[in-house]
């Protein structure tokens, strides 16, 4: 059997109302600048891309991986 489900009125809520430009530009807006870390600069950047390299190729001479002696950075 089928019957006619009886449903309450919906209420209203404040998202259905239509708000102004400011007044969502109040609610997500922000005048703050974003928070975090600034970026490193180029040089920065390469030294520690520098770094990373030579330390990697010194672990690997170290573990067998390439010819030569380790920490020299020139193969035999």
């Amino acid at each position: 059997m089928t019957t006619a489900l009886e449903l309450a009125p919906r209420p209203s809520s404040p998202a259905e109302e239509e708000l102004s430009l400011a007044d969502l530009l109040d609610l997500f807006g922000s005048e703050e600048a974003p928070a975090g870390p600034e970026r490193p600069s180029l040089r920065a950047s390469g030294a520690w891309l520098r770094n990373w390299t030579q330390q990697a190729s010194r672990r690997a001479a170290r573990w067998g991986a390439v010819t030569g002696s380790a920490g020299t950075g020139v193969a035999q």
